[in-house]
């Protein structure tokens, strides 16, 4: 886990360059980084599913929706895990649709005020959480190593190495796509915040979904 964790952490170093978020996410206990991790990545799935339905050629609403029950009343990390194919199958519709920022900014323009929010929503949800898994992700090894000392945390111990490989493909998996997400932010007016570890995610909501 260390081994991927860091130079993956590595390739997102600039990361705060291109979006001016200063805070580190930051769990002193496994308890809290379980908490942390598990919301990140449902923020970060969530995100890539709505620029995923955006950037499709026939987008479904209806298994959009579905995709988001699935992912928000997941309950621990085996049910995240699960929902990675999905995850790893959105990137690959924004890597074919959206990769640069020219073609995310098309979408936009092309988009009703409905599909406009949703998207801004998106970037916005994608942004902090690329920059909250980055931090995460190279925390994971550490505390992986803490809790394996210990026989009595087995459990927790499962969780961090599910969660601490999940943080660790997203990061692998989002790290192009700081600099279109900037730019699609830029453009609908909208500012990543300062501390993106202490800033709240914007809701997606029915009424977005027409």
């Amino acid at each position: 886990m260390a081994a991927m964790a860091t130079p993956s952490y590595a390739q997102l170093g600039n990361l705060r360059n291109v979006l001016p978020g200063a805070g580190r996410a930051s769990a002193s206990t496994p308890e809290a980084f379980v908490a942390e991790a598990t919301e990140t990545t449902k923020l970060v799935m969530i995100a890539a599913a709505l620029i995923a339905s955006a950037a499709s050629e026939s987008p479904n609403k209806d298994a959009l929706k579905a995709q988001i029950d699935a992912i928000e009343t997941a309950s621990s990390p085996g049910d995240l895990q699960a929902q990675k194919a999905q995850f790893d199958a959105n990137i690959a519709t924004i890597n074919q649709n959206a990769a640069d920022a020219e073609q995310l900014q098309a979408i936009y323009d092309r988009a009703d005020a409905r599909q406009k929010q949703l998207m801004l929503t998106a970037a916005y949800n994608f942004s902090i959480g690329m920059i909250r898994n980055a931090d995460l992700a190279q925390q994971a090894p550490g505390m992986i190593r803490s809790v394996g000392t210990n026989p009595m945390q087995v459990t927790r111990l499962g969780q961090l190495r599910t969660l601490g490989g999940l943080l660790t493909d997203q990061v692998q998996a989002t790290r192009s796509m700081a600099g279109p997400m900037r730019a699609l932010l830029s453009k609908g007016g909208v500012e990543v915040p300062a501390n993106p570890s202490a800033s709240d995610a914007k809701p997606v909501t029915d009424d977005l979904f027409g």
